[in-house]
């Protein structure tokens, strides 16, 4: 079988699940930018590792410690009861069991209760090797 022939098997849906399909995208249009029922798809780009790490956060206003739930090579789940908006971006410092330190500048792309969701924005090349190869080893 061809890769195209596999995407359009892939795609092919019954009548079913298009309705399903077609009001969940309607729900997110009616509800429109903020709403907080949206369901969202994982577009996550790496799979997220469990782990417990040290990480100090700087707003830019206060600076945070915390603790790194998961964390994949494009971001990481940060356990902290301080509110921090979406859409804020933070200078993370990461610590390893190891000691080993990542510096990034990450942004808030998801809050919970428990804490927030950061997708990594910018890291030195240097330091995005070592994170990777940090990251694949766990």
């Amino acid at each position: 079988m061809d890769k195209l022939q596999l995407i359009k098997e892939i795609l092919t849906t019954d009548a079913q699940t298009d309705k399903k399909i077609f009001e969940l995208i309607q729900s997110a249009k009616m509800c429109g930018p903020g709403c907080e029922n949206v369901i969202h798809i994982d577009e996550r780009e790496s799979v997220r590792k469990p782990v417990s790490l040290r990480v100090n956060i700087n707003t830019g206003k206060e600076r945070i410690m915390a603790r790194v739930e998961d964390v994949s090579l494009s971001g990481a789940f940060i356990c902290t009861e301080k509110k921090i908006p979406r859409g804020e971006r933070l200078a993370v410092r990461l610590i390893s069991s190891s000691g080993d330190e990542f510096d990034f500048i990450s942004e808030v792309v998801r809050v919970e209760p428990s804490g927030v969701g950061i997708l990594i924005k910018s890291i030195s090349p240097s330091q995005e090797e070592k994170f990777h190869q940090f990251v694949n080893r766990l």
